[in-house]
């Protein structure tokens, strides 16, 4: 059974930039006295071959294979090697 690569998990969106894959987790922040917001926490993976493989057998049927991040208002980052 293939083993779901990292950057999948819990992912609202996935794209890749020359240095990263990165996983966007998108939420919708309430709130009853001002505006809504999206939020989205990011984990910035290091490309590697092996990712680069699983990330390309994953996405091999959209049309810009890097995809492109979805805008959020409020944003939380994290690095993984």
């Amino acid at each position: 059974m293939k083993k779901r690569p990292d950057f999948m998990k819990e992912a609202s969106n996935v794209y890749r930039t020359p240095c990263f894959i990165v996983r966007q987790r998108l939420g919708l922040l309430f709130n009853d006295e001002e505006s809504n917001e999206l939020i989205s926490r990011d984990t910035y993976y290091a490309r590697t071959p092996e990712r680069d493989a699983e990330y390309e057998a994953t996405f091999h049927k959209r049309i810009k294979i890097d995809g492109k991040r979805i805008r959020a208002n409020v944003t939380a980052r994290e690095y993984k090697k």
